[in-house]
Order: C-alpha cells, then structure tokens, then sequence
C-alpha cells in the first residue's frame, strides 16, 4: 500500500456535508450487519444532524478529522480528551473508515494518528467504544494493541441499547 495516497486532516465547516454523506454510506454498508436499520437511522440523526457536529467542535472541545484518499473523503475520526475516576484520557469518538477499503491497512494509519494526537495532548491512554458483534472492528482495535478492558449496555433512547466493550490502549 502506498501511504502518501491517504492524508489525514483537520475537518472543515466545508467538509460538514461530505462527512454527512461519508457516514450514511459507512453505517448503511457496515452496521446493517449488526444493528437494524431503525437504530441506524435513529443514531445518525442523533449523532450527524444539523448542528450535532458543529456543537461538538465549537462546545465540547471535540476534534475532527477527515482521511482522504487520492483527494476523496474516505473516512473521519472524532476524539477528544476526558477524565473519568480522575484520569485523563484520549477518548476515540468516532473512527470510521468506508467499507471497501477495510482490511488495507489504513485503519492502522488512522489509528497511529490517533496515538500521536493523545502524545501531543499528554494523555497516556486511548479509550474507544466498540459494538461486541463488530467483528472487523475488534479484530483491527486489537490488532493495533487495543485490548477490551469492560463491557457496558447503554440506553440509547428510543428503546435502542449500545452493547458494547470498552477498549484501551496504553500509550
């Protein structure tokens, strides 16, 4: 694989609707699999509709950014720092990367940016939610280093649980 054919960059106010479209096409082709279209429909309008993202950059101190390919918006990350039980650590958002470019080693890569932004930041670990029947993404979180260290079942509204595990990686 040639890595100067992806990029990573910090997300644009212009970039908003791209990763809009991005992500429709990342969670109907991936998360169909694992979750019903009703939940998929109900989060991404909770977690992408008009003003979400924008909060989330201007309010919470959440960073975006976009990974391109040859120029194309393929993929985005979120993160930002939290403290839980009085550690401070790099909390992984979102890390999502379209279908067809699975398994070619640029999660890897969006990973290893994520690393080096919680170096920038000096927090020693990286901790990311992942659905328990994400198969694909469990396999390249663990291989990366991430390693599950809880399990938690989230209401999500609208009768809608997360089951998911909790990952860290110690950096």
């Amino acid at each position: 694989m040639n890595n100067s054919l992806i990029g990573i960059e910090k997300l644009l106010d212009t970039d908003l609707e791209e990763l809009r479209k991005v992500s429709l096409d990342i969670w109907y082709s991936h998360y169909s699999q694992i979750i019903s279209i009703e939940q998929i429909d109900y989060m991404l309008n909770l977690m992408y509709g008009v003003g979400v993202i924008e909060n989330e950059i201007l309010n919470q101190g959440i960073f975006y950014d976009k990974v391109l390919k040859d120029n194309q918006f393929v993929g985005y990350l979120s993160y930002g720092s939290e403290t839980k039980n009085n550690i401070t650590y790099l909390k992984l958002h979102k890390c999502y990367l379209l279908s067809f470019l699975h398994g070619l080693g640029y999660g890897q890569i969006m990973l290893s940016h994520v690393c080096k932004k919680a170096q920038e930041m000096n927090l020693k670990q990286i901790i990311l939610n992942v659905n328990k029947r994400n198969e694909k993404g469990i396999k390249a979180y663990t291989k990366f280093g991430f390693k599950i260290i809880a399990s938690e079942i989230k209401n999500f509204g609208n009768g809608f649980v997360m089951n998911d595990y909790i990952m860290g990686y110690d950096i």
